[in-house]
């Protein structure tokens, strides 16, 4: 039976299902995430116990997909951290439903109608004030805040402002029928009339409510002899869609070389990327600054610690036997599979339950240092979006230490677990999430954003617009 139908299969018992994978859940996650071992994270084992506890509670009641869709979504989202997901291999379509109209979060982060039905008679930038006496502020927290996590970010509230007023059939809320407007300067209160979304109509209501571009990776040099490098992921599957364009593009950066050095500028453009291998973007670093100037950094962190597991061994070993696969495979990343490799199979031997990883930088060996490298006489800028997080968060890291500016948007954040490993959990169509080493004395604190030096209030996807913009600032 295809994961799809088995997962909406009617006859299916859902209370059992829910019951089956949250505990599953649960013990990828004691089993595999340093949280449990971590003496500077006490609390970590109470929070996973109470979002099972929570999800168990529900499973009582538990009649069909939803029902254990949304508990485990509350889950995870008790974790507060972006690397611990709850991920369905083939999603089952929800009905939607709204009251033909949706609210995005305004400069002010105010919550205001962006777009609507033509029978609606709100108009675009009515603000909400509250439903059914709970402040609008009040009511996102708890009917996507309470199911998506990170609520104290602004990215992730703004990233999902969109979805309070569409109704995907969580049953742990109450869906909003009197909301008070503020039009013109006078309230109005306004009777909600919930009508069906189709999907097609919901990617072009929410892409207006939750904007977010995704260009195709490449790079243009614009009239002015500016290089713009599109970077929208960085996948670690060699043979993925990412790799496939991000080594013929950093092959051109390299033979670019005087062209680099020459520009007017470089704007580094991380629009869309969620993050993936680090490896990237350090690739990026040693073209345009050179690997001396990357080792003169002090380090980002003051050391790395791997939860030591059977399951995490082999998800490292997975790495190295595509890499290994792969021509374009890069050495340094081979070198850094090998490495933790063999020290989680030493740890491993030994009993123990963490592995602390040697510096990469004083591990690996200098076959480059001395490569001539014409630094950029331009500004180099770092373009970032709300979803940026993860590998994309160390791009930026990294290359604001080297001298690049940040502009754009407020980044997303992400906690100091990271490195994620798949579990499939007992339905057959899920898996659990699951990090498995954790930074120590990292510079930028968990679920700390990066913030931009010049912050752009237009919108994101208008790539000419944003060109433009940037050959303005000085």
């Amino acid at each position: 039976m295809p994961l799809l139908a088995a997962a909406a299969e009617p006859l299916r018992d859902w209370s059992a299902t829910l019951r089956a994978d949250a505990t599953a859940f649960h013990d990828a996650i004691a089993a595999n995430h340093p949280g449990p071992v971590n003496r500077l994270d006490p609390r970590f084992t109470e929070r996973n116990d109470a979002g099972l506890a929570l999800a168990l509670r529900r499973a009582a009641n538990a009649r069909d997909y939803p029902a254990y869709l949304w508990a485990m979504r509350a889950y995870v989202a008790g974790f507060d951290d972006g690397h611990v997901a709850f991920d369905v291999n083939q999603p089952v379509p929800l009905p939607l439903r709204w009251p033909g109209f949706l609210t995005t979060l305004d400069g002010a982060e105010r919550a205001v109608v962006v777009t609507r039905a033509d029978d609606v008679a709100l108009p675009l930038g009515a603000e909400l004030v509250s439903c059914d006496g709970i402040p609008a502020k009040t009511l996102a927290m708890r009917n996507v805040g309470d199911f998506r996590g990170r609520w104290s970010l602004f990215s992730q509230r703004a990233s999902t402002a969109g979805r309070l007023f569409i109704d995907a059939g969580n049953p742990y809320v109450r869906r909003p029928a009197r909301c008070r407007f503020t039009v013109d300067g006078r309230s109005r209160e306004v009777v909600l009339q919930w009508r069906d979304l189709p999907d097609a109509e919901f990617d072009t209501r929410f892409a207006a409510a939750s904007p977010r571009a995704h260009p195709e990776i490449g790079g243009t040099t614009l009239p002015d002899g500016t290089r713009w490098y599109t970077l929208s992921g960085f996948d670690s599957d060699p043979m993925g869609k990412d790799a496939k364009a991000l080594v013929p593009l950093i092959a051109s950066m390299k033979a670019d070389a005087a062209g680099l050095a020459a520009a007017p500028r470089i704007v580094l453009d991380l629009r869309g990327n969620n993050g993936g291998s680090s490896d990237w973007s350090r690739q990026v670093a040693t073209i345009l600054w050179g690997a001396a100037a990357i080792r003169r950094l002090p380090s980002d962190s003051q050391a790395v610690d791997w939860r030591v597991s059977p399951g995490n061994l082999a998800t490292i070993d997975g790495y190295r036997s595509a890499w290994r696969a792969a021509p374009d495979a890069s050495p340094e990343a081979m070198r850094w599979g090998d490495r933790v490799s063999a020290g989680l199979n030493s740890a491993l031997a030994r009993g123990d339950t963490l592995w602390r990883e040697a510096d990469e930088e004083a591990a690996a060996p200098p076959t480059d240092i001395t490569a001539p490298v014409l630094p950029p006489k331009g500004r180099v800028y770092v373009l970032t979006d709300l979803g940026c997080a993860s590998a994309c968060l160390d791009a930026v890291d990294l290359w604001t230490a080297l001298g690049a500016v940040q502009i754009g948007q407020e980044t997303g954040a992400d906690s100091l677990y990271m490195d994620i490993r798949r579990v499939p959990l007992p339905s057959g169509f899920a898996q659990a999430i699951v990090p498995m080493k954790v930074y120590r004395g990292r510079k930028r604190g968990s679920n700390v954003p990066a913030v931009p030096v010049h912050r752009y209030t237009g919108d994101m996807r208008d790539t000419p617009a944003l060109q433009r913009w940037v050959a303005s600032l000085s």
